[in-house]
C-alpha cells in the first residue's frame, strides 16, 4: 500500500533537465535587460556614425553655379538662405548679384511651353520671384542704383502690405511720386493707422514740390525753411504730416523703456519741426479742405491737375487723402476730448 502521508520528493536534477529540454525560461528580468542593452548598442552605433554638416554660421554659402544649384533638391532653399545672410551682413553687391541670377533662371526657363523641356531645365518647378525681387530692389537701393531698384519693383506682383510699402519707397526714391503715393495709399487701405507711412507720404509730396520747382532736395528741411509756397502739393504734405503726428500720439508707446522713449521723442520732434516749418512758410491746409467740395463738382480732372501742378496724379488719390484726413480730424478731436476728461 502506498502511504498517503508520505510526501513525494522530486529530484532537482530531473526538474532541471525537464526545463532545459523544453527550453522554458521564466527569467523575464534578464530578457528586459537584454532588450535594453540591444537598444542602447544600436543607438550608440547610430550616434557614432552621425556627423553634423551644418554647424557653423554661413554653411550654406557655396561656389556652385546658380543654375546648377537651383536644379538640385535642396539648392533653392540653400541659395535663398545664402542671399538673405549676405544682405543682413551688408554684403549688398553679392546679395544683388545672386538674387538677379535667381530671377534670371526663373524667367528664362519658365518660358518653355514644352513640359519635358521645363522639367529638364527646372526640375524644382520654380516660378515665384517675389522674394528675390524684393531683396534685389533693397540691395540696389543700398548700393545707390535707384534705376535698377525701380525695374525690380516694376516686376513685383504682390498684394502683401510689405511689398506695397516697398514699392512706395522705391518709386519715391526714383522720382515716380504719383506711383509712390498710389502704393502708399494701397498700403494704408490695409493698415490705415500706420503713422510712418503717412509721414512718408508727406515727404513724398515735399520731394515732388521741390523736384517740380527745381529746388535742392539734398537737405529737404533746409530747403523748406528757405523757400516754401502755399501750393496744393505743399498743403497735401502738411495734411499727411499732421495726420502722422496725430496717429503717433494715439499709438501706445512703452515710454518706460529708455530706447523706445528716445525713439518716440526723436520722431515726435522731427514731425513737429517739419510741421512748424511748413506752417511758417504760409502753407494753409484749410484751403486744401475746401478743395474737397470742388472735387464733388463736375470739373474736369485735367483742369484741377493742371491748376495745381500735380501731373501724373489721380484725383481719386487726392480725394482719398482729403477724406481720410477730414475723418481723422474729427476722430482725433474726440480722442483729445476723452483725454482731457480723464485728466480732470
Amino acid at each position: 500500500m502506498v502511504d498517503s502521508n508520505h510526501e513525494i520528493q522530486s529530484d532537482p536534477v530531473n526538474d532541471e533537465l525537464f526545463l532545459d529540454f523544453f527550453n522554458f525560461d521564466f527569467n523575464f528580468e534578464d530578457q528586459d535587460k537584454k532588450k535594453r542593452k540591444k537598444i542602447i548598442n544600436e543607438t550608440s552605433q547610430n550616434n557614432s556614425e552621425y556627423i553634423p554638416k551644418h554647424d557653423y554660421d554661413g554653411w550654406f554659402h557655396t561656389f556652385i553655379p546658380v543654375p546648377t544649384l537651383l536644379r538640385s533638391k535642396e539648392g533653392p532653399s540653400q541659395l535663398k538662405q545664402s542671399i538673405e545672410h549676405l544682405y543682413f551682413h551688408r554684403k549688398f553687391e553679392e546679395s544683388l548679384r545672386l538674387s538677379l541670377e535667381f530671377i534670371e533662371f526663373i524667367e528664362k526657363y519658365n518660358g518653355h511651353s514644352n513640359e519635358k523641356e521645363f522639367e529638364l531645365h527646372n526640375p524644382n518647378k520654380l516660378n515665384n520671384t517675389r522674394e528675390m525681387l524684393e531683396i534685389a530692389s533693397r540691395s540696389a537701393l543700398q548700393l545707390g542704383d535707384v534705376k535698377l531698384a525701380v525695374n525690380c519693383v516694376n516686376k513685383l506682383i504682390s498684394n502683401e502690405p510689405g511689398h506695397m510699402q516697398l514699392r512706395g519707397i522705391v518709386y519715391a526714391k526714383g522720382g515716380h511720386y504719383a506711383d509712390s503715393i498710389y502704393w502708399y495709399i494701397k498700403y494704408l487701405q490695409v493698415r490705415n493707422n500706420d503713422y510712418k507711412i503717412w509721414k512718408e507720404m508727406g515727404h513724398t509730396f515735399l520731394y515732388c514740390y521741390c523736384h517740380s520747382a527745381q529746388l535742392d532736395t539734398a537737405n529737404i528741411m533746409k530747403t523748406i525753411q528757405e523757400i516754401s509756397h502755399n501750393t496744393l502739393t505743399m498743403q497735401l504734405a502738411l495734411i499727411c504730416i499732421n495726420h502722422a503726428y496725430r496717429l503717433m500720439l494715439k499709438t501706445s508707446w512703452a515710454t518706460s523703456i529708455s530706447y523706445i522713449n528716445s525713439r518716440f521723442a526723436r520722431e515726435k520732434q522731427e514731425i513737429e519741426d517739419l510741421s512748424s516749418y511748413l506752417e511758417k512758410g504760409g502753407v494753409n491746409v484749410e484751403e486744401t479742405m475746401s478743395l474737397l467740395d470742388n472735387l464733388k463738382e463736375n470739373r474736369t480732372k485735367e483742369d484741377i491737375i493742371a491748376e495745381n501742378g500735380l501731373e501724373g496724379f489721380d484725383l481719386e488719390m487726392i480725394r482719398w487723402i482729403l477724406v481720410e484726413s477730414k475723418i481723422s480730424v474729427y476722430e482725433m478731436y474726440l480722442v483729445d476730448q476723452e483725454r482731457l476728461a480723464k485728466d480732470l
